[in-house]
């Protein structure tokens, strides 16, 4: 979509962008002087091809990067983090293509950890997946928009989810790093706390968990297993990844105990758990699939054994983000055809491709 478009008036240009490129809401007109100043920053080549979006297939280029980024009111210092969260979409292992066409809700889940994310003006604080959030807003919606006017993943038509969320136009959040509870999610993805990475997951709708009771990390993460078994998603019974956005008030609790982000990850993986007859009473055992998730964990003929929501605990992605002023963190169960995947962000102000390709697995 990187050529050179003409009208005969700004309004009338403004209006036909805003019905063929926009997401259902007011875009900033990507006028030639607009990109120009989103690609400043930049030491990539404009037309350097990052990969091809799916599901049309359409190359993506640096340039068209930054015209989507003007259209969602991002600013010229986000565009690296925009990048570089493109560019971990691409990865085959992620499959877009799978996600842009679900008749599912699913969409990116997208999770900025260091301090690259804070200097470009994104949120970790209150509200942090809501509004009054302009970084984390457009940073998201930017993605999306590269999505479908790239991508092709217009609703209706390619897009097919039912219902779809408020998550599809942005769903972007910082990572606290100010708390001390633990590592930050950087440097548990091989990075120094110096480094910012970028990881994107598949995701369900948000699913909220509110507790201000609880003292120990045992009863506190017994709820958010509640909330993670829930059978209305299909992480309940496809166990690939998950993601816990933690409240700081929550980290504590754990941190507070002698409790490592490990541990907390080992605890819901063995009790974010669904039994068998649970699975069958609630009409989610298929006769043909069902027995052979069940025999990674137990026997596959007794009901009581339990089918966890997450394949393994360095799947469940863990980070502390919000504010300090409540027990209100959020479980995001994952769309389950899709690996998450992150990327490392340089500090010059350009993704870089080679130093993602030191990853040994998944986020």
């Amino acid at each position: 979509m990187n050529q050179m478009l003409e009208f005969p008036s700004e309004e009338r240009a403004y209006d036909e962008f805003v019905e063929r490129y926009s997401d259902g809401l007011p875009i900033v007109l990507p006028t030639p002087e607009r990109v120009a100043r989103m690609l400043a920053g930049t030491r990539e080549d404009l037309d350097d091809v990052l990969g091809h979006v799916m599901p049309a297939g359409s190359a993506l280029t640096i340039r068209d990067v930054a015209i989507n980024a003007v259209m969602a009111g991002a600013e010229p210092r986000q565009l690296p983090l925009i990048t570089a969260a493109l560019e971990a979409l691409l990865d085959e292992r992620f499959n877009l293509n799978g996600l842009q066409s679900t008749t599912h809700c699913g969409t990116p889940l997208v999770i900025f950890s260091g301090p690259l994310a804070f200097e470009a003006g994104l949120s970790a604080g209150n509200n942090v997946l809501g509004n009054g959030q302009r970084g984390n807003l457009s940073v998201g919606r930017a993605i999306r928009l590269v999505m479908t006017n790239v991508g092709g993943g217009v609703p209706g038509k390619t897009d097919m989810s039912v219902q779809g969320t408020p998550a599809k136009i942005s769903f972007c959040v910082a990572e606290r790093v100010d708390t001390g509870v633990w590592a930050p999610l950087v440097v548990r993805q091989g990075g120094t706390p110096a480094e910012t990475s970028v990881t994107v997951m598949g995701a369900d709708a948000p699913i909220h968990v509110a507790d201000h009771r609880s003292a120990t990390p045992q009863r506190l993460l017994r709820n958010v297993a509640d909330a993670m078994r829930h059978l209305g998603t299909m992480s309940a019974t496809r166990p690939t990844q998950m993601a816990l956005l933690l409240a700081p008030q929550h980290a504590r609790v754990a941190a507070n105990a002698g409790w490592h982000a490990a541990d907390v990850q080992q605890f819901l993986f063995e009790h974010a758990r669904n039994p068998l007859w649970r699975l069958r009473d609630a009409g989610e055992y298929d006769p043909a699939k069902t027995p052979a998730v069940a025999a990674e964990f137990g026997d596959p003929e007794d009901p009581d054994t339990r089918v966890p929501v997450f394949a393994s605990p360095e799947r469940l992605i863990l980070v502390v983000t919000g504010g300090d002023s409540g027990g209100f963190s959020t479980v995001v169960p994952a769309w389950p055809a899709s690996v998450a995947v992150h990327r490392f962000i340089d500090r010059d102000g350009s993704y870089s491709r080679p130093r993602a390709q030191r990853e040994e697995v998944p986020a």
